[in-house]
């Protein structure tokens, strides 16, 4: 090797790229021959094929075969076109077949159930022996459709009341099975005489062939509504001392008189209240918020306690948008029982009633169903009955609570809260109550 040349390799590695370089250089001139050397091929094959097929003296059997037709693309069918399609988005198609497969599996499931026949036991004779304690207001159209459904059922329905008014208002019903349960929850000494009273009806000194059985007890803990939205410096202490003790203090009360015998009969415990607006733990509705979460703090230390009592079934009804049909006859029935008692009714004129907002919902039908099967232990845990009831909750656990504030108009509602402020300092105390003014505008209504 040249002096020049010893001079420019001075190291191994310069020496080794120039030999990579000669190599690669090496490499693309063989391939650029062998494809020319392919391409050359292809020609002499094409020209003897040519030749060869037009020549007579050459026999049928050894001529080269005609090159095949090119190939014309036909439009796809329905059912081609799908399968490309679902082939070539897999991902998508398992989304929808999922969503697709689980409603309905979730339908079929619901009319299987709806088609299931819902009764109460009873003795060989077809004596009813099913008892179940409904404890709501009889006045609230819930109340009246669920003693109604129960006791088309088979079971003897319980309501409590604590006044003449109450008690008319259930033997207006005219059922046999359906009796008024005399019941001051203020009292303790006439909360005790009626337990025991109960406690001698379930368990006489001599026991009957077909003895009577408490197999539930309802609770409809009521969800405080304030006539307008009212922030929590505008809530007077009465009216917290009332929340509470019309929508906790009297359920409790009830529970813990019934628990002896909740626990002999292993009576399943059933909690019906409406969560849509308390599940979203909206501004300006302090006591709704309180008294539900309340209740379900309460639940839950229910639970516990008496899992170590037996399989008691304790059923938190999360209730949403329920269509009640039965609204305006008990409204009527309402009117027609108060006109009785109230002796300057015939000296009111008719009033004009103003129009309400019809909220649809689900049906009735859903309610009646899923409290049976919680009465037999066949749903437990938390059940989600009318429109909106699950999606409410998800939303008020996953949606911050400045998105909730902003969707429900907070600023309208400061508004609004606000105006109910400075009204309340003109109104009269002595006005009628609002629940007995929409009767009176109703009956107006009527008898006009």
């Amino acid at each position: 090797m040249p002096d020049q040349d010893r001079d420019s390799f001075r190291s191994i590695e310069d020496l080794i790229s120039y030999l990579s370089a000669i190599e690669a250089s090496v490499e693309g001139e063989v391939e650029k021959i062998a494809n020319s050397f392919d391409t050359l091929t292809d020609r002499i094959s094409a020209s003897l094929r040519s030749t060869l097929g037009d020549q007579s003296w050459l026999p049928e059997t050894a001529k080269p075969s005609p090159p095949p037709p090119p190939t014309i693309a036909t439009p796809l069918g329905y059912f081609e076109a799908l399968r490309d399609w679902v082939s070539r988005h897999r991902a998508i198609t398992a989304a929808v077949v999922c969503f697709l497969g689980t409603g309905a599996f979730l339908i079929w499931r619901r009319r299987r159930l709806n088609r299931v026949k819902r009764r109460a036991k009873r003795g060989k004779n077809g004596q009813r022996t099913d008892v179940v304690v409904l404890a709501g207001p009889p006045s609230a159209p819930l109340t009246r459709s669920l003693s109604l459904d129960l006791e088309r059922r088979g079971f003897i329905v319980y309501i409590p009341v604590n006044s003449l008014w109450e008690e008319r208002l259930i033997q207006a019903e005219s059922k046999a099975d359906i009796h008024p349960l005399h019941l001051d929850v203020t009292s303790p000494s006439s909360l005790a005489s009626t337990i025991r009273k109960v406690t001698a009806l379930l368990n006489p000194s001599e026991p009957p062939k077909y003895p009577l059985r408490l197999v539930s007890l309802i609770l409809l803990p009521q969800t405080p509504s304030p006539p307008e939205c009212r922030s929590i410096a505008h809530i007077s202490a009465d009216s917290w001392s009332d929340a509470f003790s019309i929508h906790l203090l009297s359920p409790f009360t009830l529970l813990q008189a019934f628990l002896p015998l909740i626990v002999s009969h292993n009576t399943s415990i059933l909690f019906l209240s409406h969560t849509n607006t308390p599940s979203l733990s909206p501004p300006l509705h302090g006591e709704a918020n309180v008294v539900a979460h309340a209740l379900d703090s309460y639940i839950s230390t229910l639970r516990k306690e008496l899992a170590a009592a037996g399989d008691i079934n304790i059923a938190r009804f999360k209730l949403g948008a329920l269509d009640d049909g039965s609204d305006r006859d008990a409204l009527k029935m309402a009117i027609a029982l108060r006109h009785d008692d109230r002796a300057a009714s015939s000296n009111s004129g008719p009033e004009t009633a103003p129009e309400q907002r019809k909220v649809r919902g689900s049906p009735l039908r859903e309610l009646h169903l899923e409290v049976f099967d919680a009465i037999v232990g066949k749903r437990k845990g938390t059940v989600y009955v009318g429109r909106g009831s699950r999606t409410y909750d998800i939303l008020g656990k996953v949606i911050p609570q400045g998105i909730v504030g902003w969707m429900l108009g907070l600023k309208a509602q400061k508004e609004q809260a606000q105006n109910q402020k400075q009204a309340d300092d003109v109104v009269d105390g002595s006005q009628a109550s609002p629940g007995w003014e929409r009767l009176d505008q109703i009956s107006g209504e009527e008898s006009a």
